[in-house]
């Protein structure tokens, strides 16, 4: 097991998926760019670890999780409130509804927990015709279940973790393919609901674009009906009990 810092901040202020990446370079602009947890870009190129501040739509609102150093780092950016920020055509003023400070022990169990992920960028460029090819559906979830127990553990990686028992990935309700943009290119993304016996803090990011909202985890609420996505409507794919 291991102990975190773990940080939500939900803003009064609505965002819409297209704009988290103009969200994230509002609070670049706020903090400094000399703060590079924020952007994960140095001197020598790239930070290539699990992004320790991560940009959400939560709830239809603007979000902050920070991780570990991140939760220190986020510092930076509160100095320089209330100054106002520009996403894309209008300025804002950030204004805080919610924040929600802990210290989380990340641990594998021996039962599954539920969860849903949205906006989940599964497929490189080079696994999406290997998917394409493959013969059946189960075929199909092995694969992606395989992509996401790497996600997690290489989250836990970057969270100073080893894991120290098996884990386990169970996918459900996997929504049909889709292709996002993501940096200049298109990806394939999918929505579903999955089980793993690892715990997973609220509105985390797995797998790539995590920073960015791609691949954001929530508890699933076990509850009669049709499975929701993050907005409350069906999730492709489902039906109700």
């Amino acid at each position: 097991m291991q102990k975190i810092k773990y940080l939500t901040i939900v803003f009064k202020n609505d965002l819409s998926l297209r704009e988290i990446p103009q969200f994230r370079g509002a609070v670049i602009a706020c903090a400094g760019r000399e703060h590079v947890l924020f952007h994960n870009h140095t001197d020598e190129g790239h930070r290539y670890a699990y992004p320790l501040i991560q940009y959400k739509r939560i709830g239809n609102k603007a979000g902050l999780v920070c991780l570990q150093d991140g939760v220190h780092e986020i510092h930076a950016f509160f100095q320089s409130r209330p100054q106002p920020m520009r996403i894309g055509e209008r300025t804002v003023t950030p204004e805080v509804e919610r924040l929600n400070m802990n210290e989380v022990t990340l641990q594998a169990w021996d039962k599954l927990f539920d969860y849903r992920i949205n906006n989940w960028l599964a497929l490189k460029r080079e696994h999406y015709e290997a998917y394409q090819d493959m013969p059946d559906e189960a075929e199909r979830l092995r694969f992606l279940s395989t992509i996401l127990r790497g996600n997690i553990l290489s989250m836990a990686k970057g969270l100073g973790w080893f894991i120290d028992r098996e884990v386990q990935v169970h996918l459900e309700h996997v929504s049909p393919l889709r292709l996002m943009h993501f940096k200049g290119t298109q990806l394939s993304a999918f929505d579903m609901q999955f089980q793993t016996n690892v715990w997973l803090p609220e509105y985390i990011g797995l797998g790539k674009g995590a920073a960015l909202g791609f691949g954001m985890v929530q508890k699933r609420k076990m509850t009669r009906g049709a499975p929701k996505d993050e907005t409350g409507a069906d999730l492709p794919g489902s039906s109700a009990e």
